[in-house]
């Protein structure tokens, strides 16, 4: 029988997996691959910036010196990402841009966090607290026993998280494609594509995916808010269930009527979606149930388009159905930011409470130090 060699004397050497330091950082992520790094202050710094034929960070630019680019270039400012490691550990708080407002630390996936939470913590409270020494499986079947509206707005938090996720790995994907394209120097319209492009096609369809779910999840809470059927889980079924007593009787389906999302149909005899929402609904089906992005052949390609004078900026260009088809990521950013416009404004108008949930001592069922 062969003897098992302790590990320290094998061959070749035991080699440490390395931990990276703690440290932090702050971008502001725009469309086309290009974002700004907070260096200090209101002091931020560009990239990717074309310098001496290679891709760099550079400059010293305030937020407003940045939106005055956004503008002239055309761009979106998409999101902040504040990003960084902890003990080893990657951290990514992924923050984005609400139109129309000032602040945007408290996004439309936190609201609804908070509104589930709060929904939570008046259910459960006295369950808890009546647990004589609890084991797991005791307090996850209080957690998990939830009341609809309280699922249902957990459930649309999760998916609008989704949507974040999604938005932040094409925002890399899109910066990192840019950078190789510097870094090669096919800055002339060279088409490339690479084994990295299936992660793209699998985002952009999960972000449709997420999309219609927080979609279908809203109309099933609007379902239940009206007292219809509850089993509602569709949009498109939630509006063969509107009639014109429903009206006015709820303030999530107020804004829905009120921003044209969904309309009483003159020519159908029953409500629709209608407006943006229903360009979303049109895009989700496509990609999920007719064909997924990046089966057309012109969409394995994409290619650095200049935007300033002095050549030093660039975007990438990933086209959508066509060879001269509109950029994929800005036809995902012009849909996640009604999306996150659309949530934000129902967290406020739902009449339920949005705050950031408040956990004191009687809170804490157990403590173990680790």
């Amino acid at each position: 029988m062969t003897e098992t060699m302790p590990l320290n004397e094998r061959q070749p050497p035991l080699r440490w997996i390395p931990r990276q330091r703690d440290g932090e950082s702050l971008y502001l992520h725009f469309s086309g691959g290009i974002r700004a790094g907070r260096i200090q202050g209101d002091r931020w710094a560009l990239e990717p910036i074309l310098v001496a034929g290679r891709p760099a960070s550079d400059g010293a630019f305030s937020q407003a010196d940045l939106a005055r680019m956004e503008r002239r270039l055309g761009l979106q400012a998409i999101a902040f990402q504040h990003c960084g490691w902890s003990k080893g550990a990657y951290h990514s708080n992924w923050v984005p841009i609400i139109p129309g407002q000032s602040n945007h630390m408290i996004g439309a996936a936190d609201l609804w966090r908070n509104i589930a939470s709060q929904i939570a913590q008046q259910r459960r409270g006295h369950l808890l607290k009546g647990l004589v020494d609890p084991d797991h499986d005791q307090v996850a079947a209080i957690l998990d026993a939830q009341e609809v509206d309280e699922k249902l707005a957990d459930f649309i938090s999760l998916s609008l998280r989704g949507l974040d996720i999604s938005v932040e790995a094409i925002a890399e994907f899109y910066n990192e494609q840019l950078i190789n394209l510097m870094a090669d120097g096919k800055l002339s319209g060279e088409r490339t594509s690479g084994t990295l492009d299936s992660t793209l096609y699998a985002h952009v369809h999960s972000f449709f995916l997420h999309s219609g779910a927080a979609r279908d999840y809203l109309a099933s809470l609007i379902a239940h808010r009206l007292g219809e059927d509850p089993r509602v889980d569709s949009l498109t079924l939630l509006c063969k269930k509107l009639r014109s007593r429903h009206v006015g009787a709820d303030s999530l389906l107020n804004v829905l009527i009120d921003q044209g999302l969904v309309a009483e149909s003159k020519q159908k005899g029953m409500w629709v979606s209608s407006g943006w929402m229903k360009a979303l609904s049109d895009l989700r089906n496509l990609f999920t149930h007719r064909r997924p992005y990046g089966s057309r052949s012109c969409e394995h390609w994409g290619w650095a388009v200049p935007l300033s004078g002095q050549s030093q900026l660039f975007r990438y260009n990933r086209p959508f159905d066509k060879h001269d088809g509109e950029d994929i990521f800005d036809l995902v950013i012009r849909q996640y930011r009604q999306i996150i416009h659309l949530f934000h404004e129902l967290a406020l108008s739902s009449g339920l409470n949005a705050d950031i949930p408040v956990i004191t001592d009687e809170d804490i069922i157990d403590f173990h130090e680790s």
